[in-house]
């Protein structure tokens, strides 16, 4: 693994931490239980996705498991401000902005990355982002239209 990979790969789970932190503060920002809730969980989706980064460093590396399939839901919402009075549907608008932010991002920089060992990396990232982002947009789905379900 070369130094810039093991760069990105820090900076990631910088990344990670942060989004952990966010999380948990909004978590302790709320009044509603059931957002709190939510809340609390994404925060813990975050260690999760910091412990697959650091499986990067082991002799087995950081195997990325299934597809995840972009219903571009994220991109059709838009982010409320946060405020102690936020709904359940209004902090996972929140998640899932956040998400894409990330999905983008990682896109972007595989994008100007040559063909090599830190271009996958980044684009194993954007997908890793992208499953992050399913993942909250399946649960938004499921508080903002419970008709459906």
């Amino acid at each position: 693994m070369s130094t810039e990979l093991e760069a990105i790969i820090r900076s990631a789970i910088a990344q990670e931490e942060l989004s952990h932190d966010f999380y948990k503060r909004l978590a302790g920002l709320v009044s509603q239980p059931e957002t709190k809730n939510t809340l609390e969980y994404l925060a813990k989706e975050e260690l999760e996705h910091k412990a697959f980064l650091q499986s990067c460093f082991t002799p087995d590396g950081c195997t990325l498991a299934g597809e995840a399939r972009n219903v571009h839901l994220a991109e059709l919402l838009e982010a409320p401000a946060i405020s102690a009075g936020m709904t359940i549907k209004e902090a996972l608008t929140i998640a899932a902005k956040r998400e894409e932010g990330a999905y983008r991002f990682y896109q972007a920089l595989a994008s100007l990355q040559p063909p090599g060992e830190v271009q996958a990396f980044l684009n194993k990232m954007a997908k890793v982002e992208l499953q992050h982002k399913e993942k909250v947009e399946y649960l938004y789905d499921n508080v903002a239209f419970p008709e459906v379900w």
